[in-house]
């Protein structure tokens, strides 16, 4: 069963106007990008838009490409280039939290898996009720936050 991640408005806003920063610049640059200290090669106008589009790559994969898969006893987490396989037996405990810092998440509004030996993923399921539901039933052991 595949959940996307719940993508907020303003992480919307920070990934893509990040992205076209990334790709308009170069393209419509007259003259080559660049600081006077950075070596002669980098003021050719193709590398520079090289330089400048994989980052913006890299945060469509995320934006395009974060979500969670529950199969029968693993939790696979994708976000871009990240990947992790949580087996549901080691959870111990979930619970929300709005935790602002990095995660393979694009909502604040997010559940927090403890498992294995104090391991801890931080996740944002659109349908968080059902993805609690679907872990439930895989594992009756864990011990969810009373705010769902």
């Amino acid at each position: 069963m595949h959940f996307p991640s719940k993508k907020d408005v303003w992480m919307a806003i920070i990934i893509w106007l990040s992205i076209f920063v990334f790709i308009i610049p170069p393209i419509f640059a007259i003259e080559p990008i660049g600081v006077i200290m950075l070596p002669s090669i980098l003021n050719n106008k193709l590398i520079t838009m090289i330089i400048m589009i994989v980052p913006a790559l890299l945060l469509s994969w995320i934006w395009f490409d974060t979500g969670y898969k529950i199969e029968e006893s693993k939790i696979m987490v994708k976000s871009g280039p990240y990947r992790k396989t949580i087996n549901i037996k080691e959870i111990s405990s979930v619970r929300t939290t709005k935790n602002p810092f990095a995660a393979p998440a694009l909502s604040i509004d997010k559940i927090e898996i403890n498992y294995g030996n104090f391991e801890i993923v931080t996740i944002s399921p659109r349908n968080k009720d059902e993805f609690i539901y679907q872990l439930q039933k895989r594992n009756p052991e864990i011990q969810i936050d009373n705010h769902f």
